[in-house]
């Protein structure tokens, strides 16, 4: 009876209206309640889109899309990418729709797009680049089909999270179509076969540091072929699963690169990007690999979009990562660097660790703050035990503090990975670290800090500069 209903040409087109009406509703009333939340003080960046969703479950379905959408996803640097992304856009001129303070679910993409829309819900902006969370992808895909999916790299996270990359790859894959160009990394095996629909592939990758050893004992999530079950043989492993690996039974391999980083400079501050035959020089904006392969992300993103080697080069020249994810000060002969270190993220904590063991320097004190992801002290800490500590048994490290209720967890780790006990002080309190940091003997000072103590990291450079200056 009730598809007869909706069959029937006159009542299908009333709900029709009706479904439009409550968008109309749930667009103003979300608009109104982003204008009073920016009135009192609040950033606005995901309330709104809940409210448009409460009262529009299939607002996405509705709400208008730049002319040209890309959506960025993956583990680790999907802010640092969209962030770059928009400011280079902005910076050639183009309008843009951006999620840039990370509200990556589904809400958060809504609120996005409410933002920049009028209202009717037609969109104002030439760009969007929205950040979509990995999981959040099958809510967001289900009602927007992005004209370019960007990802950087498909790794272990945290696992009550985001459970296995295998998960995750599904989850990514379930609702894209074969209209969705695909800009993917290369080095990662699992981020490379995603969206297997797609025909419109581009891949990018780096072709320095190659680490010297084949196969490192490490925590791999890549070891065997995903299309016959064969061991891979391995070419080299930068990270993780991050490297180029075939497979001699089915002959499954490592895409070939169409952008790659050919050579970075550091003493010039530059690195090098070869495609279709040329090499461009770019601005090195951060010597961290991770960095590293976000900056050529998003130079494939840019000439995959149309703009020009001018246009970039010129763009890059005057932006540098977002303050929330890397920012260097120096006092007197002191440097004070804030590094971003995800938490409950093995890979991105392992990377960070070893970024600040390969910083120059002779002698480096870090403070690590963490806290709980939830506040249930049941919270599980089987991800640090896939997470590579052994960089902090670095000589050149002469000081880590652990602050946070984990501490003695963490501590218990890092003595497991060849860390000597002696260097390695604790605190309970993510707050309190910033006073147990030698300032007086220490030239580079790093605190890695996660999302939920980011409002300490940011007490702790402005305590620590006071203490530099009241030392000297």
């Amino acid at each position: 009876m009730l598809y007869m209903l909706y069959n029937n040409p006159r009542i299908s087109q009333e709900f029709e209206m009706l479904k439009k009406i409550r968008f109309i509703i749930a667009l103003w009333v979300a608009k109104a309640s982003r204008l009073a939340l920016r009135m009192i003080g609040k950033p606005a960046t995901c309330t709104p889109g809940l409210i448009a969703l409460k009262l529009c479950p299939d607002f996405l379905a509705h709400i208008g899309t730049p002319k040209t959408l890309i959506c960025v996803t993956g583990t680790n640097g999907k802010t640092t990418v969209s962030n770059l992304l928009g400011d280079v856009l902005r910076d050639c001129g183009y309008s843009v729709t951006n999620n840039s303070y990370g509200s990556n679910v589904q809400g958060g993409v809504a609120s996005a797009l409410l933002t920049d829309a009028t209202i009717t819900g037609r969109s104002k902006k030439q760009f969007g680049v929205i950040e979509v969370d990995e999981r959040s992808s099958i809510k967001v895909y289900s009602y927007i089909t992005p004209d370019y999916l960007v990802c950087n790299n498909i790794m272990r996270d945290s696992l009550k999270r985001n459970a296995h990359p295998d998960f995750i790859s599904y989850v990514i894959n379930n609702k894209l179509t074969e209209k969705t160009k695909v800009i993917l990394n290369a080095d990662d095996l699992i981020c490379a076969r995603l969206a297997p629909k797609s025909t419109d592939r581009t891949y990018f990758g780096v072709d320095v540091r190659k680490p010297a050893c084949g196969d490192p004992e490490n925590v791999r999530d890549v070891v065997y072929c995903p299309e016959c079950g064969h061991r891979l043989d391995v070419d080299y492993i930068r990270y993780y699963h991050i490297g180029r690996m075939s497979c001699p039974e089915c002959g499954l391999r490592s895409p070939d690169r169409h952008f790659t980083v050919t050579d970075v400079d550091t003493e010039a501050g530059t690195l090098t990007v070869a495609h279709d035959g040329v090499s461009e020089v770019y601005r090195l904006m951060n010597d961290n690999i991770i960095n590293i392969y976000n900056s050529c992300t998003v130079i494939t993103v840019l000439h995959k979009i149309g703009l020009t080697y001018e246009q970039i080069s010129g763009a890059f020249d005057r932006l540098k990562i977002v303050a929330t994810r890397y920012d260097r000060t120096t006092v007197g002969d002191v440097s004070i660097t804030m590094q971003f270190a995800k938490g409950q993220n093995p890979s991105a904590c392992g990377r960070a660790f070893s970024y600040v063991a390969g910083h120059s320097g002779e002698r480096k004190s870090v403070l690590i703050m963490t806290d709980f992801q939830e506040r249930d002290e049941s919270e599980s800490v089987c991800w640090l035990y896939d997470c590579d500590m052994s960089a902090l048994a670095d000589p050149t490290i002469t000081e880590i503090v652990f602050a946070g209720p984990r501490c003695r967890d963490q501590k218990l780790r890092a003595i497991m990975a060849g860390v000597p006990e002696a260097k390695i002080k604790i605190t309970d309190t993510p707050a309190d670290g910033v006073d147990i940091v030698d300032v007086k003997n220490h030239s580079e000072i790093f605190v890695l800090y996660q999302l939920y103590t980011m409002p300490d990291a940011a007490r702790a450079k402005r305590r620590l500069i006071e203490r530099v200056e009241a030392e000297k």
